[in-house]
């Protein structure tokens, strides 16, 4: 699809303009969240989409776009270097695609004043107009705390590699004032912190955070809610939802072996585009999700059975009694 003329953009009822970052192995997942965008959104249409990725084929291309609604968003591929984030530190479940989120800075024209980067392992479920035109009050970015924030403020034991800073926010969900942005040095400073600490945790998400300590504008979580321990989003009417569900961590809605409680709402999204799970697929989803299962009971009897063997190895001095 191509893309309309460029204007500045935040300002009331001005497009939406969204920003990907993935490589062709989460093309499934992209899709799916175009759909979900596109259909809670239609009083926005035609979203203005660029994806930035290093590895996108032609035919995984043309498949996502066809996932969409016909004339709901202008697609821009952008071709991106990832070669400069080679040296950094990835997670099992996150690519070097993740940095590219640095770029986007110095791939937009100066016309270009705002615009809402999103993980591509999400769903919207909602309007994006009332967070696209929410007031940064002067600061580079606006985004909603992370489920970490509250873990580092209690002190806990073992997160000694993750920043510290008043307030930790996930970075899955960026309203990014490109000027600001540019003026403060945010990917510059980012990228510095990953050099001095390579082994930082969370990676580009902890270097964001000290690049933007004290310099950030806190959104509602219900722009950026986790969902991989909140129960089942099918289960809440729809004034209930979150305006964007976030599947953080690995347990993916659409890995048959996590066993999430979400599956079956994501793939409602998801069977709507391209990506549609064949038949042999679902049946192999099943299978995989069984053995997941008995995999599980195995392992909790087998923890049961160990605390059994403990509690009876315990002298009788030791136990404890309800007497």
């Amino acid at each position: 699809m191509s893309l309309p003329g460029t204007s500045e953009q935040g300002q009331a009822g001005q497009p939406i303009r969204v920003v990907f970052a993935c490589d062709e192995g989460y093309a499934m997942p992209l899709a799916t969240m175009l759909r979900s965008l596109a259909e809670s959104n239609q009083a926005n249409w035609p979203l203005t989409v660029h994806v930035l990725s290093n590895d996108f084929s032609a035919a995984s291309r043309e498949r996502v776009e066809k996932s969409l609604p016909s004339g709901s968003a202008y697609i821009q591929w952008m071709q991106v270097d990832l070669m400069k984030f080679s040296h950094f530190p990835t997670l099992p479940h996150i690519s070097a695609a993740t940095y590219a989120r640095f770029l986007i800075p110095e791939l937009f024209p100066a016309e270009i004043r705002r615009v809402l980067y999103l993980d591509a392992d999400m769903l919207a479920l909602d309007d994006l107009r009332p967070v696209w035109e929410t007031n940064l009050g002067g600061k580079p970015v606006g985004a909603a705390r992370d489920v970490m924030d509250a873990i580092l403020k209690s002190g806990e034991a073992g997160w000694d590699d993750v920043p510290r800073v008043p307030h930790y926010f996930n970075a899955g969900m960026l309203l990014m004032d490109l000027p600001t942005w540019r003026a403060e040095r945010v990917s510059e400073r980012a990228m510095d912190y990953l050099v001095a600490h390579p082994k930082t945790r969370m990676s580009d998400q902890d270097a964001l955070n000290v690049a933007c300590d004290g310099r950030w504008h806190e959104l509602d979580q219900r722009w950026n809610f986790p969902c991989h321990r909140s129960g089942n989003l099918g289960e809440l009417p729809a004034a209930k939802r979150p305006g964007i569900a976030h599947f953080i961590t690995y347990r993916k809605p659409w890995l048959a072996q996590v066993r999430s409680q979400n599956a079956s709402f994501y793939n409602q999204f998801r069977r709507r585009t391209l990506y549609a799970r064949t038949m042999s697929e679902r049946v192999r989803d099943a299978a995989v999700s069984s053995a997941a299962g008995v995999r599980n009971l195995l392992r909790r009897l087998r923890i049961l059975a160990e605390e059994d063997r403990a509690a009876t190895d315990t002298p009788v001095e030791q136990r404890s009694s309800n007497i």
